[in-house]
């Protein structure tokens, strides 16, 4: 195979791989994702949680671990890097998210709430989640604040929302 063709190859394997595998590698924990820890050969060991408030879990050997802001590679690192230390000799383990925490989408929609995230999801398919619009809602004026932010900002049906999100549908001038 010519560099070329290799190159096409990469290029069209990496355009088909699943946008949850994308999305996770930069995806980062947080209170109410429900994680599972599988350690190879360690049935002790491995577990299913939803992180707590403070998006913190308690591991046996390791005690409370934090997994807030992190990734799932980073959280896998530092458990396999605690069981090295005295407890396994090469342990093998896995971290995955199971389910996201929830967006939340207020204002002008007609079942305002929390809502299970789905990856890919948008403003516009949170308000058919909501059960869409209100009569008295703006067919174009959306605000969305970003967890952990402290201002909101705005939004059109496009725009990507993320877990923890919450998404306002405004009121609409008649």
């Amino acid at each position: 195979m010519n560099s070329m063709t290799c190159a096409l190859v990469l290029f069209l394997s990496a355009m088909i791989l699943p946008f949850e595998l994308l999305a996770d590698s930069e995806y980062r924990l947080g209170a109410g994702d429900e994680i599972s820890i599988k350690v190879y050969e360690e049935d002790d060991l491995s577990m299913t949680l939803k992180l707590d408030e403070s998006g913190a879990f308690d591991f046996p050997y390791l005690g409370a671990m934090e997994a807030n802001g992190k990734t799932v590679k980073k959280l896998k690192n530092e458990i396999t890097t605690g069981l090295l230390q005295d407890i396994l000799i090469n342990p093998s383990v896995n971290v995955s998210i199971l389910n996201y925490r929830d967006f939340y989408i207020d204002g002008e929609v007609k079942n305002p709430g929390g809502y299970a995230y789905q990856p890919g999801l948008t403003v516009k398919q949170a308000i058919t989640l909501a059960g869409g619009s209100t009569e008295w809602a703006s067919s174009s004026k959306y605000e969305i604040l970003r967890e952990g932010k402290g201002k909101a900002n705005a939004a059109n049906k496009n725009t990507p929302v993320r877990p923890g999100d919450t998404v306002t549908i405004l009121e609409g001038l008649f």
